[in-house]
């Protein structure tokens, strides 16, 4: 014999619950990437972070040669292509 019972739960109860889900599966795709291959690519608002610049700043240093990876319009940026032109610069 099956039973059913229900709950009353708060309006905003189920929101929370895709919040945090969203968050914990955010969370978990973005540990995943970092342990991929591609993982060492960067596109341009973390390339920026990973400098510790502006994205503006970025795009200058772009055009003074950093390398970059241009797919279907979309700029990448290489960790190790970004170090070497950084290091370029070292005095």
């Amino acid at each position: 014999m099956k039973s059913k019972v229900e709950l009353q739960l708060p309006d905003d109860f189920e929101e929370g619950i895709k919040r945090d889900m969203y968050k914990a599966a955010l969370e978990a795709f973005q540990a995943t990437a970092q342990k991929h291959q591609w993982a060492d690519y960067l596109n341009r608002d973390r390339a920026a972070a990973y400098l510790g610049v502006s994205t503006g700043y970025l795009d200058k240093l772009t055009t003074l040669g950093m390398p970059t990876i241009m797919i279907d319009g979309y700029k990448l940026y290489k960790k190790s292509e970004v170090d070497k032109f950084m290091l370029s610069f070292q005095m």
